[in-house]
């Protein structure tokens, strides 16, 4: 089944990812996040994407990291 809401990848603590999470919270967008310290599962998850959190992965594939031109944390 394809995906509905854009997946994020994040690490506590990291601030791009904060930023990123709180604007969408105040815009009220659906998402499912993923915390990549949590998990070596979700690690090697994200790791498929990129090296750097945010991870952003949208319903029709596209693939960004970073947000608003700031990249975050190291996987």
């Amino acid at each position: 089944m394809p995906l509905q809401v854009p997946i994020v990848y994040t690490i506590r603590g990291c601030d791009a990812c904060v930023k990123l999470l709180e604007k969408w919270q105040a815009e009220g967008k659906a998402y499912e996040e993923r915390r990549v310290e949590l998990s070596q599962d979700t690690m090697d998850e994200a790791r498929k994407y990129g090296d750097m959190v945010p991870i952003v992965v949208w319903p029709d594939g596209r693939v960004e990291q970073g947000f608003e031109g700031a990249l975050g944390c190291f996987l």
